[in-house]
């Protein structure tokens, strides 16, 4: 079987590369030691057509496909800095797109295209300190009144939510429905009531800003809900469908950069005389682990190709998250192994893939859930 990606896509996939070989690739250190990257990155990115993939030609964007969303994951997912990629990604693979597909005319036009441009940066405001895999535990509410909606809540763990000038916040509407009672806005963080409560500290994903949000009395115009009221819960759900096998693939990328790093350092490090990469033992687990990486790029690959016909996939990309993240960490943490010493110093990024890729077993659904959902699917 031939590769799912085509010429355009190995075309974006070369400009991708070129461009982070400019902008991107000699300052990811000094991002990380600042535990930031710069938003003008985002305009540097927006002018380049990179942020609009999965919007549509006639509002500004490229009018891609999750394919060619995909091939972007695999390729930008090759940059050292999983914190980077990934709020670069849900900016412009998860939140543009979906203010784009249903948001309201009034939203679209006060921060579409400055999303595209790269102007305005956008969060996806989910979890909540009591409810994190569990959704519908969600506690966030907004009270209709009069044309507006009054909101109250908080959230936790959300990704650009430090420099956020938009966040698209599932809330609840109608406690008495289930999940036929919950509604998505785009608040605007100038907006009275909005506070960045906390930036949290973390283990890997220095370059990201992971923050906790309050909504005490944020007044809403109706005009700002996404899609219809009510509705949020299955825009959401859709959302983080894609979501999931966005940060699958990005584990695709960085495994394999990962790995293909420690094959070039275990061919020329010298142990006893000999090449490190010479020993059965060491060629044995590169061996294994390449063979692994190609049967999870086949299934991401079938998860892109049924997302992309509309099909319903919920199992074929849990099982694609629970698989390809557990097996990320593995080849990290042998490729730390692999490098003695120094895999364990910051001289080497080995030991940054190893923290950063940990994080993608929890995030957008953990390694647990992924298998009850997949279970359940069975």
């Amino acid at each position: 079987m031939g590769s799912i990606y085509q010429q355009e896509h190995k075309s974006l996939q070369e400009s991708i590369r070129r461009f982070s070989e400019k902008h991107i690739t000699p300052f990811v250190s000094s991002w990380e030691e600042a535990h930031g990257f710069p938003s003008a990155l985002l305009e540097k990115l927006g002018e380049q057509g990179f942020l609009g993939i999965l919007v549509e030609e006639g509002l500004g964007g490229c009018g891609g496909d999750y394919i060619m969303a995909g091939a972007w994951c695999e390729e930008f997912g090759k940059i050292p800095s999983v914190g980077l990629t990934t709020a670069v990604n849900m900016h412009s693979l998860v939140i543009t797109p979906a203010l784009a597909q249903h948001g309201s005319v009034e939203a679209k036009n006060i921060w579409l295209t400055k999303a595209l441009k790269g102007q305005a940066i956008g969060a996806y405001a989910f979890t909540e300190p009591g409810a994190g895999s569990d959704l519908a535990m969600i506690r966030t509410k907004a009270v209709k009144d009069g044309d507006y909606f009054i909101i109250n809540g908080a959230k936790t763990f959300i990704t650009n939510g430090a420099r956020a000038n938009f966040v698209l916040l599932l809330t609840r509407t109608d406690a008495n429905r289930g999940y036929g009672g919950f509604t998505t806005f785009v608040v605007d963080t100038s907006l009275a009531g909005f506070k960045v409560t906390k930036t949290l500290s973390k283990m890997g994903w220095h370059c990201s800003d992971t923050a906790e949000l309050a909504f005490n009395d944020v007044k809403v115009h109706k005009s700002m809900i996404i899609g219809t009221l009510n509705d949020g819960w299955y825009i959401a759900m859709k959302s983080l469908e894609w979501e999931r096998l966005m940060l699958a693939l990005t584990a695709l990328g960085g495994a394999r950069a990962c790995l293909e790093k420690t094959i070039s350092y275990v061919n020329d490090r010298i142990v006893f005389g000999r090449p490190v990469a010479s020993y059965d033992n060491t060629r044995e687990k590169l061996a294994v682990f390449w063979s692994k990486l190609k049967s999870t790029e086949a299934l991401c690959h079938r998860c892109l190709k049924l997302l992309n016909a509309n099909k319903n996939c919920r199992k074929e990309v849990s099982l694609a998250k629970l698989f390809v993240c557990e097996l990320a960490i593995d080849i990290a943490d042998s490729c730390l192994q692999m490098h003695g010493g120094y895999g364990y110093t910051t001289e080497f990024i080995v030991e940054r893939w190893l923290r950063d890729l940990r994080l993608l077993t929890i995030g957008g659904g953990t390694s647990e859930v992924m298998a009850m959902a997949a279970a359940r699917a069975m």
